[in-house]
C-alpha cells in the first residue's frame, strides 16, 4: 500500500488502528495529508433520507434543515443544525463546564443519517416500545422513531446542553 494521500481511506484507518494498537507508530503512514484525508466527515451525507436548507446559511453558522421522509403521510422534520464543519471556542468552554465532548455539535455524522434510515426502513421493531437515543447529537434518528414508528415513548437526550437546547 502507498503512503501519503494515496490509497482507500478505509485502509489508511485500519493502519494507524493497528499501528495503535501494536504501538509501532510510522511517520510517515501518519503524515498530515493522510490523517486530514481520513477524518473529513463527507459534506453530503448519503442522501438517504433527501433534505433541503430552509434558510440563507450566509446569515449563520446554524441552518434549518428540512428532512423529507420517503413514506407517505409522514410527516416533515425540521432541525437546526451547524453549517461550518468546525467547532467555536465557545463549544470547548461548554464541554469543560459539562465535562463533555463536543462531537454532535461539529457536523451532522453519515451515521446518524445511516441510523435514522435504518430506523425508517425497520418501523416495525419499534412497535409499542419505549426507546431512548442516548448521546444523539441532532436527534436525527430518535425523530425519525417519534414521526414514523408506533413507539410508545421516544426520549432524546445528549449531555450537552446546547445540543439539547437546539
Amino acid at each position: 500500500m502507498e503512503t501519503g494521500t494515496s490509497g482507500k481511506a478505509s485502509s489508511l484507518r485500519w493502519k494507524i488502528l493497528r499501528q495503535a494498537i501494536l504501538r509501532k507508530p510510522n511517520a510517515d503512514e501518519q503524515s498530515e495529508i493522510g490523517i486530514k484525508r481520513i477524518t473529513r466527515k463527507t459534506k453530503q451525507g448519503f442522501n438517504l433520507l433527501p433534505c433541503h436548507l430552509v434558510d440563507d446559511p450566509s446569515h449563520s453558522s446554524d441552518v434549518t434543515v428540512c428532512y423529507t421522509l420517503p413514506i407517505d403521510s409522514a410527516p416533515k422534520l425540521y432541525l437546526t443544525q451547524r453549517m461550518v464543519d468546525h467547532a467555536e471556542l465557545s463549544d470547548f468552554e461548554i464541554c469543560n463546564k459539562y465535562n463533555i465532548d463536543n462531537t454532535g455539535l461539529v457536523c451532522q455524522w453519515p451515521s446518524e443519517e445511516v441510523l435514522a434510515y435504518f430506523c425508517l426502513s425497520h418501523a416495525d421493531m419499534f412497535r409499542s416500545k419505549r426507546v431512548i437515543e442516548l448521546g444523539s447529537g441532532y436527534g436525527l434518528a430518535g425523530l425519525v422513531i417519534a414521526a414514523v414508528t408506533e413507539a410508545s415513548e421516544v426520549v432524546i437526550s445528549d449531555g450537552n446542553p446546547q445540543v439539547v437546547d437546539s
